[in-house]
């Protein structure tokens, strides 16, 4: 078991490489769904960050997070129907 540095951030304790992932995932504006880039959509919660990925209002979700929204039908993202394209297939 390796023991990760944990920092608060946002009023949360979170691994030490999270800012870095947040700050990613503000590079991944749309998802490839159905041979379409479709635009994500940014985290909307005035004065709250994301109670999962720590994100704030005008920034996007981490991929994989729980909160998040599929662009294309609304549902939570990680479980919906909406396949995912990877690049390449």
């Amino acid at each position: 078991m390796t023991n990760k540095k944990l920092i608060m951030f946002r009023g949360r304790q979170v691994s030490a490489d999270w800012p870095k992932s947040i700050k990613d995932a503000q590079l991944v504006t749309s998802y490839r769904i159905k041979g379409l880039d479709v635009p994500r959509h940014k985290y909307e919660d005035a004065g709250q960050p994301c109670p999962d990925c720590a994100v704030i209002e005008g920034e996007f979700h981490v991929p994989g997070c729980d909160v998040e929204r599929c662009p294309v039908c609304g549902r939570q993202s990680i479980s919906c129907d909406c396949p995912d394209e990877e690049d390449g297939s």
